[in-house]
């Protein structure tokens, strides 16, 4: 019997889900941080124009 409906079967459940959208939100956040600098190194810019597509998503 649970607490709240809280089950040692549900624990098994929502923390490992819990813990992968978490990481998977912490990625998306460090992935559109990295955007503001996209084609803007000099070892790996190269030469691209304002229309052009950026070389990564």
């Amino acid at each position: 019997m649970g607490l709240f409906g809280i089950t040692r079967q549900y624990l098994w459940f929502a923390v490992p889900i819990s813990g992968f959208l978490f990481g998977k939100y912490l990625d998306d956040q460090e992935t559109l941080r990295l955007t503001n600098f996209r084609d803007k190194s000099a070892l790996y810019g190269g030469n691209v124009k304002e229309c052009d597509k950026p070389s990564w998503p």
